[in-house]
């Protein structure tokens, strides 16, 4: 049985602005995500409510919740870190 996968606003927005392939392959990774919704790698600090998952050189971040997995963000691992820290802190 799948889970539910809910976007937030800026994961929308990132993949409105993606290429196809990334798109694809983010898309292949959630429905991972919503057949199997475990931590694949728990984030540290501030940010140890979320989990993370690789794709290339991006990530996501999402909470996994019974039966749903929210995803939180999705961008370049350039920037993905601080992004996060600051969506966090608010």
């Amino acid at each position: 049985m799948a889970c539910e996968v809910k976007l937030s606003k800026r994961a929308e927005k990132f993949l409105r602005r993606a290429s196809k392939d990334l798109i694809k392959r983010v898309n292949e990774k959630l429905r991972e995500l919503s057949v199997n919704p475990v931590c694949e790698e728990r984030l540290k600090g501030i940010l140890r409510d979320c989990c993370k998952t690789r794709i290339g050189n991006y990530r996501i971040a999402y909470q996994p919740r019974p039966c749903t997995v929210i995803v939180v963000d999705i961008d370049h691992r350039d920037k993905f870190y601080d992004k996060l820290k600051r969506l966090l802190k608010r």
